[in-house]
């Protein structure tokens, strides 16, 4: 309970402003792409932002709470929190549990969860207690880069078995910051590309609809009805919002046109409607929060806040700009959400979770508490803040 004693945790209101105005435009923006959407699917056009705006509710209740528990207190519990996301991700793929939707079996059926969501979280703050506790020994092969490499080998391996690509390619992401942030040396990291590079090329070869998406995203136009038919449809969306957008609610390739406009391609209507300078400032916001994530880890009182900061900032960084690269055919297709925009509660909740814990390291952290940074407890013991 000593983890507990401080009640009055200080605001970071930068990223607190931050987290508010992502949110704000990402329920506006749901609100117009998911309007047809839901009148077809469901018989009403308010069908997903009610839903969402549940979600959001939770969410902030989320951010609320876990801004005044002290991280540490998580840190503590890392080991559980990955065994129950293990057991999450393994209930999954039990016949009669998991749900299938869309090719892939991520669901389980209570409530809607997504595991694959909560991984991120899990790896994130196992990942975190298990670099702070090295100390000069992050660097050995044995005690600093092994178990890094099995917990991404272990949870990459469940969340394929759900024919989640995008998913395996976030641990793997989160994992390779959270290594880079810990200073390992360069051997390490081409031993993961070794691992990971074949992993995703099989991974993508042995499905032909990957095959197909990657064609697609090679040349849309050889294919227009098919595999490059989101690709253009989002191209015409962007070209069709010019500099300053045609307004709010005024998208045509919305209307039917782009699929899974909703969540897959928000980014696209937020182009068509906002235009270049809606798109520049989403992309800015996320691009702020990347680095007052990063300076919050820098300013973090213990190795686990500076590890911890930066993977969390990361759960939400690399799935926006790999989501917005996505809409403008900077990438292939991997059906990963924009954070803040898509539907979809495990996203969002997972999402202001994150976000609620980063708000904890700010508050506890500061100038004063980078100078005094301490070790975490080999132990598991952590000093109250």
């Amino acid at each position: 309970m000593s983890l507990f004693r401080r009640s009055k945790v200080p605001l970071d209101t930068v990223l607190a402003t931050l987290i508010l105005f992502l949110l704000a435009i990402g329920l506006v923006m749901l609100q117009s792409a998911s309007y047809t959407p839901g009148a077809i699917d469901h018989g009403d056009p308010y069908y997903y932002i009610q839903r969402q705006l549940r979600h959001a509710v939770l969410g902030f209740l989320a951010i609320l709470a876990l801004w005044k528990i002290p991280y540490q207190f998580w840190l503590k519990l890392a080991p559980a929190i990955l065994a129950v996301s293990v057991v999450s991700l393994i209930a999954v793929l039990i016949p009669g549990v998991g749900v299938t939707a869309g090719g892939a079996t991520r669901w389980l059926p209570f409530a809607s969860i997504q595991p694959s969501e909560l991984a991120k979280l899990a790896v994130v703050i196992y990942t975190a207690r298990s670099l702070s506790q090295k100390g000069d020994l992050v660097n050995s092969f044995s005690h600093g880069f092994l178990p890094q490499l099995l917990t991404m080998v272990i949870f990459v391996i469940l969340i394929l078995l759900e024919k989640d690509l995008g998913g395996a390619m976030i641990i793997m992401a989160l994992i390779f910051t959270m290594l880079f942030v810990a200073g390992l040396r360069y051997i390490y990291f081409i031993i993961l590309g070794v691992v990971a590079i074949p992993t995703i090329w099989i991974m993508i070869g042995v499905f032909s609809y990957r095959v197909s998406r990657i064609s697609g995203w090679f040349d849309p136009w050889s294919d227009p009805q098919n595999s490059g038919y989101p690709i253009i449809h989002s191209f015409f969306a962007f070209a069709n919002g010019g500099l300053t957008g045609t307004g709010p609610g005024a998208s045509i390739q919305k209307l039917s046109f782009l699929p899974e406009v909703h969540t897959d391609y928000i980014f696209s209507v937020v182009g068509e409607e906002l235009g270049f300078i809606g798109v520049f400032i989403v992309a800015f916001l996320f691009l702020c929060l990347c680095c007052r994530g990063l300076k919050i880890g820098l300013m973090a009182k213990d190795l686990g806040g500076f590890y911890l900061a930066p993977g969390l900032t990361m759960v939400v960084v690399i799935p926006a700009f790999l989501n917005m690269g996505v809409a403008l055919s900077l990438w292939p297709s991997k059906g990963l959400p924009l954070p803040f925009f898509s539907y979809g509660g495990s996203s969002l909740i997972v999402t202001c979770a994150a976000m609620g814990i980063l708000l904890n390291i700010a508050g506890q952290g500061g100038l004063e508490g980078a100078k005094s940074r301490q070790p975490v407890d080999p132990g598991g013991s952590y000093v109250s803040p």
